[in-house]
């Protein structure tokens, strides 16, 4: 497995734990606005074992674990990591996914306690968004069913990109998780210029405002809770 960086502890990346972060290198999606673009290439980062990535993180004074990218579940051996991460001792382990490896989320399962699954656009749009050269929503779905039928907690998300994305986009992710079985909360965040972003990317991008969703929000389908998220 290719490791980018681990930090120490977070206060912000799990709800209410503090945990140490796990940054993966590597990502088989190419979206415009991503804010670890330096974690794109496949090569990046350094080759690691899962004990190595375990002693790393030995005496570090968090609750749990995320695990980040780049996108994790490129990495065949990202159910070790996750199993000797486990092994330590019953803390709470998380994982940031897009879901579009459903046969490595499918190991994953049984050393998760929450997901937060990042939906990039509304189906139909999903391979114009992320630019891959095939349409990845079949894979998407069949990772949302993995997840909705196991006990992990589920938090989906998207980043709002003004000039990309649509309110008709959000309201298509909310019809499909309904669909799904989904009811709880689905976070919405805007997209921030950071330093993160390609500098040639970012010139073509729009930060939002939040009054761009508001008959969104207010016109949510039963069961789901959009809780908007302005940096």
């Amino acid at each position: 497995m290719r490791i980018a960086s681990i930090i120490d502890i977070s206060l912000v990346d799990v709800p209410g734990i503090p945990v140490t972060v796990i940054f993966t290198a590597g990502c088989n999606f190419d979206c415009p606005y991503c804010q670890n673009a330096e974690l794109i290439p496949r090569d990046s980062g350094e080759e690691m074992a899962p004990e190595e990535v375990v002693r790393r993180t030995q005496g570090f004074l968090s609750e749990g674990f995320c695990v980040t990218g780049g996108e994790p579940t490129i990495h065949g051996d990202l159910p070790d990591l996750l199993e000797a991460l486990r092994g330590q001792d019953p803390r709470h382990i998380n994982l940031n996914t897009q879901g579009s490896v459903p046969n490595i989320l499918r190991r994953s399962l049984p050393f998760l306690d929450s997901v937060w699954f990042d939906l990039k656009a509304a189906p139909g749009r999903y391979r114009d968004v992320v630019r891959t050269r095939s349409n990845p929503w079949p894979r998407i779905e069949e990772s949302l069913r993995l997840l909705l039928d196991s006990s992990a907690k589920v938090w989906p998300r998207t980043t709002y990109v003004g000039n990309l994305l649509t309110p008709e986009d959000i309201r298509e992710i909310m019809d499909v998780l309904v669909e799904l079985g989904f009811s709880g909360e689905y976070l919405v965040q805007n997209y921030v210029d950071s330093q993160g972003v390609r500098p040639s990317e970012a010139e073509q991008l729009r930060v939002p405002s939040a009054d761009e969703l508001d008959d969104v929000v207010r016109n949510s389908p039963r069961g789901i809770r959009v809780r908007l998220d302005w940096r």
